[in-house]
């Protein structure tokens, strides 16, 4: 579930980022503007898009961090139930033998 939602969270954010790179870049276009100044723009809007890029980026790599840590605990919590419980069998499975060569004894 968590590889799921760091893929759709960077789906988001590849889509939201194209749509705004399309959007934009249709709108500087068709807008009746200078060469000079168009030029201004696009590079304005070209800085701020690296910015939010940047920032987006850092956001999943923080929730990947925190995903990462959360399965890390997990995983040691489960390796150490699967022992625990191992041993409690391997304890059972000696009484319960100790148990049987008594009844054959007697």
């Amino acid at each position: 579930m968590e590889h799921e939602e760091i893929h759709d969270a960077a789906t988001f954010i590849a889509g939201l980022t194209i749509g705004a790179l399309i959007g934009t870049v249709s709108a500087i276009l068709l807008a009746p503007q200078s060469g000079k100044r168009t030029r201004r723009r696009i590079a304005r809007k070209a800085g701020e898009w690296s910015e939010t890029a940047a920032e987006k980026v850092g956001e999943v790599r923080d929730e990947t961090s925190r995903i990462a840590d959360r399965t890390r605990r997990d995983a040691r919590r489960i390796a150490r139930d699967a022992r625990r419980r191992v041993d409690e069998t391997g304890e059972r499975l000696t009484e319960a033998v100790e148990h049987g060569r008594d009844r054959l004894r007697s």
